[in-house]
């Protein structure tokens, strides 16, 4: 038979392959794998370090690798945090690996036997792969076929059987980490000189809803036609998230007086982490100032255009 006879999805008592099910999984996540939440299935060593790791609760994508899996990926979850043992080294370093893997004993070809319980499984599990090179990151490189996902290395010293924090090393990637930008652009209604020596308030944007799983942001802030006038002037400009909870890396500006008013254009901004205490809260984006020397004034004013783009972005954490 050409195709699957029943297509998700059909009614009136119509039997569903499990293939199926997993392609509609596959085609939601875009064909993609990870965790899905920027703290999910984070693994830490024991809150009184000794010869296990902890897993925190979270959710996962995992694309099948078994053969006839293409277009199929399960969707897994841990509502608790896990408690995973490390196994001592003897007299050499090693590298661990920690993973989350689907072992289906229903797909073509897979080792797996069944479950304790076929109706209930389990058939997801965290393992530890033990003794990968230090380097690994993904469960692709070690070319093993396992539908699994990497959650982090473990880089054990020789003779050592108490994990600490500094051996564990996160590989955590989210599946389809969310994204989402805001534009916005100011039009000074009055004239702003930089004349201080600390940094002063030149425009701020409008209020922005900061997604709750916003972990990062990049923040660029373009203002052009700032004017020039009086003399010559050197200082800093950079961009805030909201009262100093995110600070940008700082932009030089160095002008000299001509004799005439000029214009130039300065941009500014950066990546930026995301304080969770504002997440889920609005916050404006501020461009500042500060002049250190010279008496010259930059300005923003009614010839003045300010463009400020923010993307939020979510990465493990």
């Amino acid at each position: 038979m050409a195709l699957d006879p029943v297509p998700w999805f059909v009614g009136g008592g119509a039997e569903h392959s499990p293939e199926v099910a997993r392609m509609v999984a596959y085609a939601a996540l875009r064909g993609n794998e990870g965790i899905m939440g920027a703290g999910d299935m984070l693994v830490r060593a024991l809150a009184v370090p000794g010869t296990s790791v902890r897993i925190a609760p979270g959710a996962c994508a995992i694309t099948c690798r078994a053969a006839g899996g293409a277009y199929q990926s399960y969707a897994g979850r841990s509502p608790s945090e896990t408690t995973l043992a490390i196994a001592p080294t003897g007299g050499s370093a090693r590298s661990d690996l920690i993973v989350a893997r689907v072992e289906d004993p229903f797909m073509p070809g897979e080792p797996w036997g069944n479950p304790s319980d076929v109706k209930v499984g389990p058939y997801i599990h965290y393992r530890v792969i033990s003794n990968v090179p230090s380097s690994t990151t993904t469960v692709a490189q070690l070319g093993l076929g396992y539908s699994a996902i990497a959650l982090a290395r473990i880089d054990i010293p020789a003779s050592t059987g108490t994990i600490t924090q500094a051996m564990v090393k996160d590989v955590r990637k989210i599946a389809n980490p969310r994204r989402e930008r805001h534009l916005d652009l100011i039009y000074p209604a009055s004239t702003i000189s930089i004349t201080s020596a600390s940094y002063q308030q030149l425009a701020t944007s409008r209020p922005l809803a900061v997604p709750s799983w916003a972990t990062y942001a990049r923040v660029v802030v373009t203002s052009s036609g700032m004017r020039l006038n009086a003399a010559n002037t050197f200082g800093y400009v950079r961009c805030e998230i909201g009262s100093g909870h995110a600070v940008s890396e700082r932009t030089t500006f160095d002008e000299n007086w001509t004799g005439n008013a000029s214009r130039s254009t300065y941009l500014c901004g950066g990546e930026l982490a995301v304080p969770a205490g504002i997440r889920g809260t609005n916050q404006v984006i501020r461009f500042m100032g500060t002049r250190e020397t010279g008496s010259g004034q930059l300005q923003v004013d009614a010839g003045t255009t300010i463009t400020v783009d923010v993307e939020w972005y979510e990465v493990p954490e």
